[in-house]
């Protein structure tokens, strides 16, 4: 405990010190000074000048027929503070019009009829913009490009920058690709799945079944963490409608830039913005089925209504959903029983934001989201399926919805965030990032039968509560080079309880009556209380090379009192303190004005499961005592890759090796029926691609390509055996194509194909092989009246499959064996006003 309080104070002190001279060397923010717009025979050429030849940092996006053009990190100076610079109603680009809003510059040019098209040149203090009347035609080809051919602001690297300077592999998934997706699906992890390169397939399960890289991803909301040191419930993806996303930023690797956990990467969801309008509502409708024989049962309903809004300094959003999903069938026709699904459940999510700009360089934001999600069935994974020799495909046994006397409940997730973040654009030349969270969250999972295991018959509830605070400063001592320094902490509770049901009403009902014997505690509650101090350095060597790195000093305190285990063996409580230094380091180099090649080190840090470690202790278990068990883990990668940015194609390639001198894998214990740490050398490594073409007005097609694969030596014998599936994908294709049928109807075809891997069952690490399955999907989206209407088609081919997550699970029980969703329909409408 003296450590982190002499730590602590030691690097408390110096940052203001260093803050101070950091301060007296900077230099002035760049300043848009002017700016001027002329008609052309084709639209608008607007011109830029600022007080800096630095290449300005610019993020693309659309609002009704806006498009927006935000110049980040600027300040705005125009003569007599006239910010419309052109206006000319009658005309097919109307408006073209210039606001500071926060800490950059927004350049909104409007179109009549259409969302104009927008060419950016930059040049020596002088920024271009060709923006070009668009016809009806290719007015909506023209909207699917503009992602593809900008280069995107990454702000997971907490502070915005161009991809090009980044010298890692990065996915970023826009508000567009988020609603194509939703048209087949809410769900969280199958929209990553699908799109995020290194990310496991879609498991159809409540919970994250995938890993990125091989190894744990932080899955944060607006920087705020959502993982549980308690993993057994592994419901991250779990806390928030995909309806309350602007864009989610993956950085593939282990980092920590944001703290512990993410020794696979950063998974960054940032929510929706509010409106630059006076006053905007949308309001969306949906049902979907399955498409098989269109089993009444099936039907599930969708509905949306939002409101955005500004008036003088004050912004606020209001975003509500409600998807009542029906039931799952597969290709078969036959009625899916998934054990923890995301079938027949009733989810609601409320986003609240509310924000103030004090001055052009001042925001103070509210944001709440409330997340609520219960599953009632009235169907069971039949438990006789066990007594058929060999693999059976899980079946449902009808049961009738379930009751629960005395205590208990159905499946559920219930997540509460509260964040207030501050931002001052020039705090004597520095730009300053604060904020302050609340996270309240319950899991309870659905009943389990594990007789004749020592939990009989069981059900899990989690309950965790965490608040923290982030502090950054990105000061710029230079043109080139810029130094982001500051802290975070924070601080969680958790525990886990179960639920222990009477055997004899449970058999004699087929598992309906689920009547509460006992309560017993089987994690304690115990704080995991971290404190990082971090120093991020950039230097932009010449104009085509940049250097980055930095360091980040952890320090995560552990405590827990006195305790009985779940199998009454006596534990003391007692307290455990770990630190260590993490490195990064990376470069990226400009071979062309095209293409981009990067290398980088990086490390990430995480501290074991300690629902693990406190709920299944050995005997004679004293915390602070049993360091192979506690000690926190640290992953090590490199990573070498290429970008490549031409008008019509955008691609990319990596390739990386990570290893863990202690790695945290785990091993199933027949007894318990839950995994024990097993603390061993691991190492993952592979390759990853990317590639998107814009073949005309009419075509565009791409894809994605990863292959990975791990060992870890279990016995520390120098005998490496493969890491499970659990942790290891195998190769996972996806490809798209996406079409402009007619002016204002387009279509895409996407296909995924997971590969065999066989290698961990061979070896005795996982109890079944994995097989390949290949999985169509078509996209339509009409415009018809005012609004959009969208019709997905998820499983286009009806091919009857078992997901990876269920092969791999089947040697445990052939329970876990259900089988993928045949082909589903989905059709939404949405509108805005």
């Amino acid at each position: 405990m003296q450590r982190f309080i002499n730590s602590t104070c030691l690097m408390a002190g110096l940052l203001p010190i260093a803050f101070i001279q950091l301060v007296q060397a900077q230099e002035v923010v760049n300043l848009i000074f002017d700016i001027q717009a002329q008609a052309t025979t084709t639209g608008v050429d607007v011109q830029m000048k600022s007080l800096t030849d630095e290449p300005l940092l610019i993020q693309e996006y659309r609002e009704g027929n806006t498009i927006i053009i935000e110049i980040l990190d600027v300040d705005l100076g125009l003569p007599n503070d006239n910010n419309v610079i052109l206006s000319t109603p009658d005309e097919a680009i109307t408006t073209v019009e210039a606001e500071k809003v926060d800490r950059n510059v927004q350049i909104r040019i409007t179109g009549k009829d259409n969302l104009p098209k927008v060419n950016i040149i930059q040049g020596d203090k002088i920024l271009t913009l060709k923006a070009e009347a668009v016809s009806d035609f290719s007015q909506t080809q023209q909207y699917q490009e503009i992602p593809e051919t900008i280069d995107l602001i990454v702000t997971a690297t907490r502070k915005p920058d161009e991809l090009r300077r980044i010298p890692r592999s990065v996915t970023v998934i826009n508000r567009q690709q988020i609603e194509e997706q939703t048209a087949l699906t809410e769900d969280l992890g199958t929209i990553l799945g699908k799109l995020v390169p290194g990310f496991g397939p879609p498991s159809d399960r409540a919970f994250t079944a995938s890993s990125l890289r091989g190894r744990n991803a932080s899955i944060l909301i607006d920087g705020v963490p959502l993982n549980v040191n308690n993993r057994d419930f592994d419901r991250e993806l779990q806390t928030i409608s995909p309806n309350a996303i602007e864009r989610i930023e993956v950085l593939r690797g282990p980092s920590a830039l944001y703290g512990g956990e993410a020794t696979g990467g950063i998974i960054n969801i940032i929510t929706r913005r509010p409106t630059e309008e006076s006053f905007v509502s949308t309001a969306e409708i949906g049902i979907d089925a399955a498409l098989g024989e269109l089993q009444g049962e099936s039907f599930g309903n969708f509905l949306r209504y939002g409101i955005s809004g500004k008036k003088d300094d004050f912004d606020f959003l209001i975003d509500l959903s409600r998807k009542d999903s029906g039931a799952s069938f597969d290709a078969q026709g036959d009625r899916i029983p998934t054990i923890q699904g995301t079938d027949e459940s009733e989810t609601f999510n409320l986003l609240g934001k509310l924000g103030v700009q004090f001055d052009e360089n001042q925001r103070l934001q509210f944001t709440a989201n409330y997340f609520y999600d219960r599953r009632e069935s009235p169907f069971i994974s039949d438990p006789a399926v066990d007594d058929i020799e060999g693999r059976r495909k899980a079946r449902a046994l009808r049961v009738g919805t379930l009751e629960f006397p005395n205590g208990g409940g159905p499946q559920m997730d219930q997540n509460i965030l509260l964040n207030l973040s501050y931002s001052h654009n020039d705090l004597w030349g520095s730009s300053l990032d604060t904020q302050i969270y609340y996270r309240d969250n319950v899991s309870r999972s659905d009943p389990r039968d594990r007789r004749p295991g020592a939990f009989g018959i069981f059900q899990g509830e989690l309950n965790s509560q965490n608040w923290g605070t982030r502090f950054s400063v990105d000061t710029p001592v230079s043109p080139q080079f810029n130094i982001l320094w500051g802290f975070d902490f924070d601080q969680e509770t958790s525990s886990n309880t179960f639920n222990l049901f009477d055997g004899d009403i449970f058999d004699a009902t087929n598992g309906k009556v689920n009547r509460l014997t006992e309560k017993r505690i089987l994690v304690p509650a115990y704080d995991l209380n971290s404190l990082g101090l971090l120093a991020q350095v950039q230097w932009d060597v010449s104009e085509n090379f940049t250097l980055s790195g930095g360091l980040r000093y952890e320090n995560i305190k552990v405590s827990v009192g006195d305790y009985t285990t779940f199998f009454d063996d006596f534990i003391k409580g007692g307290s455990d303190t770990f630190d260590d230094f993490l490195f990064n380091v990376g470069a990226s180099f400009n071979v062309t004005e095209e293409v981009t090649l990067f290398a980088n080190f990086s490390q990430g840090f995480s501290v074991p499961d300690f629902g693990i470690v406190f709920g299944f202790p050995d005997p004679g278990f004293e915390v602070g005592q049993d360091v192979n068990i506690t000690q926190p883990q640290k992953v090590n990668e490199f990573e070498l890759g290429l970008r490549g940015n031409w008008n019509n194609i955008q691609a990319s390639l990596s390739g990386f090796y990570n290893y863990s001198d202690f790695g945290s894998a785990f091993e199933f214990n027949n007894d318990t029926g839950f995994f024990d740490i097993v603390r061993a050398p691991e190492r993952v490594y592979g390759i990853e691609a990317t590639i998107d073409t814009q073949i005309n007005d009419f075509w565009n097609l791409g894809g994605t390509f990863s292959w990975s694969d791990g060992e870890a030596d279990l016995a520390n014998d120098g005998n490496y055996l493969p890491l499970s599936s659990a942790r290891i994908s195998p190769i996972k294709f996806t490809a798209y194509v996406q079409n402009q049928t007619l002016p204002n109807w387009s279509n895409r075809l996407q296909a995924t194909w997971i590969g065999d891997r066989s290698s961990a069952f061979d070896e005795g690490v996982d109890p079944s092989p994995v097989y390949s399955y290949f999985l169509l999907d078509l996209i339509s989206s009409i415009k018809l009246g005012q609004g959009t209407l969208q019709i997905g088609i998820e499983n286009l081919l009806d091919t009857f499959y078992f997901p990876l997550y269920s092969q791999r699970t089947q040697g445990f029980s052939n329970t876990f064996y259900s089988a993928g969703s045949g082909r589903t329909i989905s059709v939404k409408y949405g509108i805005s006003w």
